[in-house]
């Protein structure tokens, strides 16, 4: 009989950075197109669903999104509070330093 053993290496990602509670909740969902997860979230004026925060406005994104998204769900999953480490979020390319 032969034994075979297989390592597998965890990948370590850091999402939180303190010991803050990190609460979710369940929101509408705005989105359309696949979005990963840990994308930071805004709500749409017009409609009020939650969206992919587009970066222009700091303070304006209010949730990180949870789940990764195939852009046809109406409901999403998203973080309302928490300290995250800021490496750890998906933020939009158009998005400085000092906004992160």
């Amino acid at each position: 009989m032969v034994t075979k053993t297989i390592t597998e290496q965890r990948a370590e990602v850091r999402i939180f950075a303190g010991n803050d509670p990190a609460h979710t909740a369940t929101g509408s969902s705005g989105i359309s197109s696949p979005t990963p997860a840990l994308t930071p979230l805004m709500l749409d004026e017009a409609t009020g669903k939650l969206v992919v925060w587009d970066g222009q406005k700091a303070g304006g994104a209010v949730g990180i999104l949870v789940l990764p998204l195939e852009g046809s769900e109406t409901v999403l999953t998203y973080y309302k509070s928490g300290t995250f480490a800021t490496e750890a979020i998906r933020w939009p390319d158009s998005v400085d330093e000092h906004k992160k």
